[in-house]
């Protein structure tokens, strides 16, 4: 899907309410907040409006597991997911990537995807949130000497007709 077909897409209208509470229960077990509260959880950073915008073929697989982590937790806790205390959200999920290890892969490396773009991730970790251009960012200078090996071998490829 091309970001222009994702332009209608919103958390509301492709999760329901429960698939909704359950991502942001998972995402808190992805990213917490810090104890200081200088960083800010996954759920606090708008991961569900980038997915819309910037992954949305990951939504289809998405509401599956957040619809069987909600199965599996009424089956085994006899309530929803979003209602379980840290540590049995932490130890459902535990289970089901013990029996599925990809479980959850995608989610998870979107949500850090989102997470460090995010101004207060960026601010709270004493970067200037800002883009790169125009001010550019100092990068330190790398010991060059290092590719003399590869300059003393010389050209190995051929130039084209």
């Amino acid at each position: 899907m091309s970001k222009d077909a994702n332009a209608g897409l919103t958390p509301g209208s492709v999760l329901t309410a429960a698939q909704l509470a359950t991502l942001d229960a998972v995402l808190n077990l992805i990213v917490p907040a810090s104890a200081d509260g200088r960083m800010p959880a996954a759920a606090e950073v708008g991961v569900p409006a980038y997915l819309c915008a910037e992954a949305a073929d990951v939504l289809p697989q998405l509401r599956e597991e957040l619809d069987e982590l909600e199965r599996r937790s009424r089956l085994r806790f006899a309530r929803g997911y979003a209602a379980l205390e840290e540590g049995e959200r932490k130890s459902l999920v535990e289970a089901l990537r013990a029996q599925t290890p990809a479980f959850m892969n995608r989610l998870a490396m979107e949500t850090l995807a989102c997470y460090y773009q995010h101004e207060r991730v960026l601010e709270g970790l004493g970067l200037e949130a800002r883009p790169p251009y125009p001010k550019g960012y100092e990068v330190a200078q790398g010991d060059l000497s290092l590719l003399e090996p590869v300059r003393a071998r010389g050209k190995i490829y051929r130039d084209l007709p």
